[in-house]
């Protein structure tokens, strides 16, 4: 048990012994300093020669009570669960430590270690305090890491381009892959093995599935994956089946073309995505064709679709044999009509009139101009009447 109370008592000694020699003697710096104090000198010699002395027998300086209300709560617990004969043997060692603690050439050596440690922390610590200062995040500088962090930028030893330089030669790069694939794969595709004809989708695929490619771009839209069908292509669907499938799908039917809308992007990829649409539509059809609840009491509810007013071309607009006869025969008639205003001189042409009209200002116009005297009023002083002369055009 001694043995035992021994290797305890060197693994708690430190830091009670510590805080106890502190509390008694405060030091004039608070750095922190690391040192094994696992054991005392004069203990250490009693074990490596042998002699046990029977610690009941040692009187200690407090009361157990007051000496188990001064532990840390961790030696406490330890402490609590010891006999009181391990009890007292733990006091006594305790007390001894704390005494080796405080000679004066444990507290020398401890005073030196504080002094160097301060020294060096000292000698760490920038002149500049303006150095330490936290940039405050801007416009210019949002979303960059802390320049205390960082240090300074490299020195640019003009072996590299700038970043608009590569984006400038990766897109060159794309281009260039596009243009192999152009000139060497593209051909295969015309041979006869490999060309297929199109060969539209039958009654057996009645499932119309679309996807969205970004030409190998990443793109959160990717993965999604549309899928139709017409409830009337649906195999093995009677009547009041099929108007149980209307109402389960709910507001992804639409009434007027019949189609049911589908789409799915929980997944990561279009493949699970499409075998989710797959799982579902089959799993429509099973419940629709359950004939336990056939839903026939239950209304069509489309109030989720607009239905759009479609404008119909008038059938009496509509160009028939008798119309098309009926707006020849009137045509002809005001043809003759103008026909015989030209020969009795009753219809004017605008184009020729509008010809004359020019001709004659250009001949009002290439007539001379007569000069003409005229007089103005009398002066305001000399009383005497001025003179003028003005070129009219008459017309």
């Amino acid at each position: 048990m001694a043995a035992w109370l021994r290797r305890v008592g060197s693994t708690a000694r430190c830091s009670a012994s510590c805080q106890f020699s502190f509390r008694t003697r405060p030091l004039t710096s608070t750095t922190t300093c690391f040192r094994d104090f696992s054991s005392s000198s004069r203990r250490r010699k009693e074990v490596d020669e042998g002699e046990e002395r029977d610690a009941s027998q040692i009187e200690t300086r407090v009361s157990a009570k007051h000496f188990a209300s001064t532990l840390p709560p961790t030696q406490r617990a330890v402490y609590d669960a010891l006999t009181p004969a391990d009890k007292h043997e733990f006091q006594v060692e305790f007390e001894e430590m704390v005494d080796d603690m405080n000679a004066p050439d444990v507290q020398a050596a401890l005073n030196a270690e504080i002094s160097n440690a301060a020294n060096e922390a000292e000698f760490e610590m920038p002149e500049d305090p303006k150095s330490l200062e936290r940039v405050v995040p801007g416009l210019l500088n949002m979303g960059e890491e802390d320049p205390e962090d960082t240090g300074n930028d490299d020195d640019f030893m003009g072996d590299d381009i700038s970043s608009s330089a590569h984006a400038e030669l990766d897109e060159h790069r794309e281009i260039r892959e596009y243009a192999r694939i152009a000139a060497w794969e593209m051909p295969l595709l015309s041979r006869a093995e490999l060309a297929k004809p199109f060969v539209p989708p039958g009654k057996e695929k009645p499932l119309r599935f679309r996807y969205t490619t970004y030409m190998g771009e990443q793109h959160p839209a990717e993965k999604k994956v549309v899928v139709e069908f017409c409830t009337q292509d649906m195999p093995d669907l009677t009547e009041l089946q099929r108007d149980k499938f209307i109402k389960l799908v709910g507001v992804r039917y639409n009434p007027e073309t019949d189609i049911v809308k589908m789409s799915c992007e929980m997944f990561e990829t279009q493949a699970q995505n499409k075998r989710y649409l797959g799982d579902l539509v089959n799993t429509l059809l099973r419940e629709a064709r359950d004939s336990t609840d056939t839903f026939a009491d239950i209304q069509f509810d489309f109030r989720h679709h607009t239905f759009k007013k479609k404008l119909k071309f008038p059938d009496e607009w509509r160009m028939t044999a008798e119309r098309r006869d009926y707006l020849d025969r009137s045509r002809q008639e005001k043809q003759l009509l103008d026909d015989n205003r030209i020969k009795q001189y009753r219809l004017i042409d605008g184009a020729e009139e509008v010809i004359k009209r020019q001709k004659s200002l250009a001949a009002l116009e290439s007539k001379s101009r007569t000069p003409v005297v005229v007089e103005s009023a009398k002066g305001g002083k000399g009383g005497k009447r001025s003179t003028r002369v003005r070129e009219l055009t008459r017309f």
